[in-house]
């Protein structure tokens, strides 16, 4: 399956790097995964490869050479953090990794006081999720999705998104896990509250 990938980005877009990253450079690809993976082309393209090869979705990011000769954002392409090349012609793939790596080492957490207010806004949001009109559900929804980066933001620790945070948070912290999990499983107003506290608790204990 990823042979065939391959081969077809290598016959479109005949790139000097294919990097994959993502699930399926990491083994925990499942039925649902899409196929993740930066491509360096000078063929002209849309920028984004969303085409169905052998049963599987891509989700391919194309990119002319000259980007990255030019000044440019790590945080732009710092999904690849976990990636390997599997075609990378001038080195450039290995380049992008160590830049991106050197941006996660250099990663500096939000100042304590900026979290505090943050966890405080999470404690006011749920509350407010009591009214049981429209606005209530959806600061309802709004929190369960921002407080996940809140989390991550209390550990100190920079946020992938929610697959890979989902994934450290069970494995790392399983208290916070299944007080998470269980509030996003309902609309239970106990279940949110207990999941706010977690997190006052752990700002508190810091």
């Amino acid at each position: 399956m990823i042979e065939e990938i391959i081969t077809y980005l290598t016959k479109t877009y005949a790139p000097s790097v294919i990097l994959p990253y993502g699930s399926y450079a990491s083994g925990t690809n499942n039925q649902d995964s899409d196929f993740d993976a930066l491509v360096v082309t000078d063929r002209p393209g849309s920028g984004h490869d969303s085409s169905m090869v052998a049963g599987v979705r891509l989700d391919v990011f194309l990119y002319p050479p000259q980007h990255f000769q030019e000044a440019f954002d790590p945080e732009e392409i710092v999904q690849i953090f976990d990636g390997t090349p599997v075609v990378d012609q001038e080195g450039l793939g290995a380049e992008l990794l160590r830049r991106v790596g050197a941006y996660l080492d250099a990663y500096q957490a939000k100042p304590r006081e900026r979290v505090a207010q943050d966890v405080a806004w999470c404690g006011k949001m749920a509350r407010r999720c009591q009214r049981g009109d429209p606005e209530g559900f959806y600061r309802w929804h709004w929190l369960l999705r921002d407080s996940l980066e809140i989390y991550y933001d209390l550990r100190g620790r920079y946020f992938f998104g929610p697959k890979k945070a989902l994934a450290v948070m069970e494995r790392e912290d399983p208290i916070s896990y299944r007080l998470y999990a269980q509030a996003l499983a309902k609309l239970d107003q106990a279940a949110l509250e207990a999941w706010t506290g977690r997190m006052e608790e752990l700002l508190e204990n810091g």
